[in-house]
């Protein structure tokens, strides 16, 4: 069995109880066999580590990458960054189960999944599992289960409530991912058709999760004005159903809803997990959000199946009601200065060739290079052209808040990484790990970088039940980072957001060398559940 010993290195082994200590580090077949001050192997290829942090591998517990990871050049972008282990079905969005009522499920995810490398079409989340398992990975994957690809299966876009049949339905759905050993559900609130859910549905749903340890992640119904009241809600859902609680990308949106809406939020987090609820939180190091512009759309406006709002949106009268809603927000529609909102949200990603002149360019900006009077008939052209599909990237988080979510001691670190096909991506797909390392660490020290390590290893592997990974331990899978801090470069930005991570020197994935001199060497991953 092959060995490889690291020497000389400063070891981190993920946790915040164990300083950092120069030693070895012996890795054979796919397991760390030993650590500690000087390990003598005389058959191991052997690695000087001087000057050099060892750490475990990074997790990433938030990209779309549903889709992108079975095309064959997927994992450059992830290996250069450290990570080892991502996962999947975030957001509410899996592509299992797929039925008949689906079928609007590819172009509605081409501006935050990107395209199907085969058009496959997986009517069982076992089915979706066997094309991970036999698919090369470059690094290990999960998935959770997104609820809206089952309401979509369910009843497509319908908004209307789920019958009692239906629900049953949804149920057997969340029984069949329970069965096939996914480690929990996720929703996206915000999202069609999620955002027709009632909280009292999702209750239902979720009932077979009851006495079964699992995780419950919401992209939660708002994260602006209504943010303390989107986590009282996920508390009540988790809370109903027995499920731990890992809230993604917390953050509050919009100067208005800086400090004081996020200090009422945490506030509701912490007298949770006081009661001795399991909460956590993850957070994206960047203060602009990545999403797409459907999804921001008000509740109030979407009343009917999308198919029928985007035939018709262009019409005087839709565009008049579309602006009323934004205008006059509804109970549900998430409130936020909207002269900030237009000035602030930057076009990412279009098909339509006569809309690539859009592309890194505000929603203000385009509804005046468009010509019209305000953004309103801009937003329902642009959607209309573009068969609803236009990614965005919305600079609307206060760096200060970053920073207190990112000292909160139950928070983690993820990337959120949308793998829509555009030259203008959010640099967080890029860049989150690196960045965290430069800028928090490095620059501002609002993290030191043990606490980051843990944020990025250990905190993940223990949220989302990966055994035997996240730490350096004896006996723990061989997922292994060797990189000078000193040179890690996130080199990516908002203006030039399709540049490689680099400085990170070695990448052992399950005890196999997949990344070094910034070139991806194998791929060594694997399938959790």
């Amino acid at each position: 069995m092959e060995a490889t010993l690291i020497q000389n290195g400063l070891l981190y082994d993920g946790t915040l109880e164990n300083p950092p200590v120069t030693g070895d580090l012996l890795i054979r077949g796919d397991r760390i066999a030993a650590m500690g001050p000087h390990i003598d192997c005389p058959d191991a290829q052997v690695i000087d580590a001087c000057g050099r942090a060892v750490t475990p591998g990074f997790i990433d517990v938030h990209r779309h990458a549903d889709l992108a990871v079975f095309f064959d050049d997927f994992g450059s972008v992830e290996l250069s960054q450290g990570l080892t282990t991502i996962g999947m079905g975030v957001c509410g969005f899996s592509f299992a189960p797929y039925t008949k009522k689906s079928q609007g499920l590819y172009p509605y995810v081409l501006s935050t999944h990107g395209p199907s490398a085969d058009n496959a079409r997986y009517v069982s989340m076992s089915s979706y599992l066997e094309a991970l398992r036999t698919a090369p990975r470059a690094v290990n994957v999960s998935t959770l289960q997104g609820l809206g690809a089952i309401r979509l299966a369910v009843k497509g876009y319908d908004p209307s409530p789920f019958t009692k049949k239906e629900l049953d339905t949804a149920r057997g759905y969340v029984q069949e991912a329970i069965d096939c050993g996914l480690r929990g559900m996720s929703t996206g609130l915000v999202y069609l058709p999620e955002v027709y859910t009632s909280t009292e549905e999702l209750e239902a749903i979720l009932a077979p999760c009851k006495g079964r340890d699992l995780l419950y992640m919401p992209h939660m119904r708002d994260e602006a004005s209504r943010l303390a009241e989107a986590v009282e809600e996920s508390i009540r859902i988790a809370r109903s159903a027995g499920m731990a609680l890992g809230i993604s990308h917390f953050k509050a949106l919009g100067p208005d809803n800086w400090h004081e809406t996020l200090e009422r939020a945490i506030e509701k987090i912490e007298q949770a997990r006081a009661d001795g609820m399991d909460v956590s939180v993850d957070f994206y190091p960047y203060h602009g959000t990545a999403t797409t512009l459907a999804s921001i759309l008000p509740a109030s406006f979407l009343t009917e199946d999308f198919g029928r709002i985007l035939a018709n949106i262009t019409t005087p009268e839709s565009i008049d009601r579309l602006r009323r809603c934004y205008r006059t927000p509804g109970p549900k529609d998430e409130i936020m200065d909207l002269a900030f909102r237009w000035s602030h949200a930057m076009i990412s990603g279009v098909t339509q060739p006569e809309n690539q002149r859009y592309l890194g360019k505000t929603v203000h900006e385009c509804a005046q290079m468009a010509g019209y009077e305000d953004e309103y008939p801009f937003i329902a052209n642009l959607l209309a052209s573009e068969n609803g599909s236009v990614g965005m990237v919305g600079l609307n988080i206060s760096p200060e808040d970053i920073n207190r979510i990112a000292k909160l001691p139950y928070s983690m670190v993820i990337s959120d990484s949308l793998y829509n096909h555009t030259d203008t991506p959010h640099p967080r797909i890029y860049a989150s790990f690196p960045h965290i390392l430069r800028h928090y660490v490095g620059e501002t020290h609002v993290l030191t970088m043990q606490q980051a390590i843990h944020k990025m290893t250990q905190l993940p592997a223990q949220r989302m039940r990966y055994r035997h990974r996240g730490t350096l331990a004896v006996g723990n899978y061989a997922d292994v980072l060797v990189f000078d801090p000193a040179r890690i470069g996130d080199n990516a930005t908002f203006d030039h957001g399709k540049r490689l991570s680099t400085g990170m020197d070695l990448v052992f994935v399950n005890g196999q060398l997949a990344w070094k001199d910034e070139t991806r060497l194998c791929r060594a991953g694997v399938l959790l559940h």
